[in-house]
């Protein structure tokens, strides 16, 4: 019987190296990152951002860097975002580990307790990392200040939170610390009983 399991964790915990490891073990892997980038030009989701954002549809495309600093200035944006993006991303991730031939299939979502989606996978893989090594990932990565890491993170489901930690008891999720340097998180996953 083929198991979905679904790899997230906050911005900049080392969810993408992660799922490439997991590639690199011959594992099929879907990140919903690269589904949004699929969707994001398409005809449906266009006239779905124009009508709720239409400041952000530049010569008939979706102008991404101000949509981005639309929504993630206001959680009410974000949240209305997430309502239409979330859906059709989800939809199209299962359809694709739906039709994978393998008995185990990788995914990784981002958002993945935000949307209440983990109840879609039979496991969750968990990547856990000191917030200020995220922030400092993530500056580094993507060139944004700080600040506008952090507002990020803001947004994003807390794993340090009691409420939050009692929910995660009550589904199939192993936590994987990312504190160490490469090497040591490749043997982590190598050694992962899924």
């Amino acid at each position: 019987m083929k198991k979905k399991i679904a790899i997230t964790g906050g911005i900049g915990s080392g969810k993408s190296t992660v799922l490439h490891i997991l590639g690199e073990m011959g594992y099929p892997i879907f990140s919903c990152d690269e589904i949004y980038r699929e969707i994001i030009d398409a005809p449906e989701y266009i006239q779905k951002i124009s009508a709720a954002f239409p400041e952000c549809i530049k010569e008939g495309k979706i102008d991404r860097k101000l949509l981005s600093n639309i929504v993630f200035e206001n959680c009410e944006t974000l949240a209305k975002l997430n309502a239409i993006a979330h859906p059709l991303i989800m939809q199209r991730l299962l359809e694709k580990m739906d039709n994978c031939a393998s008995e185990k299939v990788f995914a990784e979502v981002p958002l993945l307790f935000e949307g209440n989606y983990e109840n879609l996978f039979d496991k969750v893989i968990v990547i856990y990392r000191n917030k200020d090594k995220r922030i400092e990932s993530v500056v580094n990565r993507d060139q944004i200040s700080s600040g506008s890491v952090k507002k990020r993170i803001s947004t994003q489901f807390d794993y340090d939170d009691e409420k939050n930690k009692n929910l995660l008891k009550n589904c199939n999720v192993i936590f994987i610390e990312n504190e160490g340097d490469l090497p040591s998180l490749k043997n982590i996953i190598k050694n992962l009983e899924l």
